[in-house]
């Protein structure tokens, strides 16, 4: 396992403000980062990197974005569209890893650093507009090829080409891919609730899988008791 190529930035404005279509207007994102060869991350992430949504990415559970160099490959198969390392917006692109084979809470030192899995990346509308693919957004929720994020739990510097060590797996079997399949697919509540009780997940996601477990509470009521209780 390997980093591939590393990739730091801020929120520029894309598209063109003159535009008519929509999906071709001015917009503000960092998706587009620039390569680099290395660079020292914290707690919020890289230094000298930002993002533009800071509701929805960022923050310390949040703060380094990871996605696997192999899925490029069947994007470009798939979709027919030029895309490579760096174009889901990723922190760090890696080799020899996806969401089969990461699991919620794993612990891995990179170069001096040592980062801990939190969450799948939930998809968003970003790549999909800056491939103008309107349906990139399902497809990727649909097929799992999310990625994930780390929360940085020792601080250092992490160049390009730096092996990947795993030196703690807590989740055997909460792989990435299984809580992708419990958030967006699964009726199984009883994994729902054991997912929701990790607490190395980021608490967005438990949040997430808070309002899962109260709607299916709320429906199960409705058949039980009529709509009107």
């Amino acid at each position: 396992m390997k980093v591939q190529s590393m990739f730091i930035g801020k929120p520029k404005q894309l598209g063109d403000s003159n535009a008519t279509d929509k999906m071709q207007q001015a917009w503000v994102s960092a998706i587009n980062r620039d390569r680099v060869d290395g660079g020292c991350v914290d707690v919020l992430g890289f230094n000298g990197d930002e993002v533009a949504d800071k509701k929805h990415h960022g923050g310390v559970d949040k703060a380094v974005f990871c996605y696997p160099y192999a899925h490029y490959e069947l994007w470009r198969h798939e979709l027919n569209i030029d895309i490579d390392a760096g174009g889901f917006g990723e922190n760090l692109c890696v080799t020899d890893m996806d969401e089969s084979t990461v699991c919620l809470g794993d612990v891995y030192e990179i170069g001096e650093a040592r980062l801990q899995v939190t969450q799948p990346r939930k998809p968003c509308w970003k790549p999909a507009r800056k491939f103008g693919e309107l349906e990139l957004s399902r497809i990727t929720e649909e097929n799992g090829r999310t990625g994930w994020y780390f929360k940085v739990l020792v601080p250092g510097e992490i160049k390009e080409g730096d092996e990947i060590r795993l030196v703690e797996r807590l989740h055997n079997a909460w792989s990435i891919a299984r809580c992708n399949d419990v958030m967006h697919r699964s009726t199984d509540i009883d994994a729902v609730k054991e997912m929701s009780e990790l607490p190395e997940l980021a608490e967005t996601w438990k949040v997430s899988l808070q309002k899962k477990l109260e709607g299916h509470i709320e429906d199960s009521s409705r058949r039980i008791y009529g709509p009107n209780i």
